[in-house]
């Protein structure tokens, strides 16, 4: 199969909103990643809008900032992952990813959840130093890891 059919049929598994945000490719059994909420707070002047949710969601991340150094320091992308769990067994949240300056360099994060709800949420942030020296996330991968295997997944777009 040709590369340009193969991502087409990807595209309309997974559904056009899917090219903007990201595409579940496993999961549907006991664990799930249900859903990747990521957040770019950059600097520049507050985005303008009559959504009062998008207007909390940028005042929510810049809390307690009094100067710009602080500010600076908030800069940044954050993703948080939901995710369901019928095993309720540990698990590892691991948040894999790559930003503008480094290539292809895999950078990582990892979260222990020894004890998992049925229902949960996992945060990952990439700011401050990091976020300023090697720039913004471009490409993400989100896994949940049961007994050192990959149960559950759920990818951006750009991820290869």
């Amino acid at each position: 199969m040709t590369p340009g059919i193969t991502r087409l049929l990807q595209v309309s598994a997974c559904g056009a909103f899917s090219l903007f945000t990201g595409c579940t490719t496993t999961g549907s059994g006991p664990v799930a990643i249900t859903k990747v909420n990521p957040y770019h707070l950059q600097s520049g002047s507050s985005v303008k809008t009559e959504d009062p949710m998008l207007d909390f969601e940028q005042r929510r991340h810049v809390k307690g900032a009094i100067e710009n150094s602080e500010l600076a320091e908030l800069y940044g992308n954050y993703f948080t992952i939901f995710w369901k769990s019928k095993t309720k067994a540990p698990a590892t949240v691991r948040f894999e990813y790559r930003q503008g300056s480094t290539g292809l360099k895999i950078h990582s994060q990892e979260v222990v959840v020894s004890e998992p709800k049925h229902s949960n949420v996992t945060k990952f942030e990439v700011t401050a130093d990091t976020y300023l020296r090697d720039g913004k996330v471009t490409q993400w991968k989100a896994s949940i890891v049961e007994d050192g295997a990959v149960v559950a997944e759920y990818k951006s777009y750009l991820w290869n």
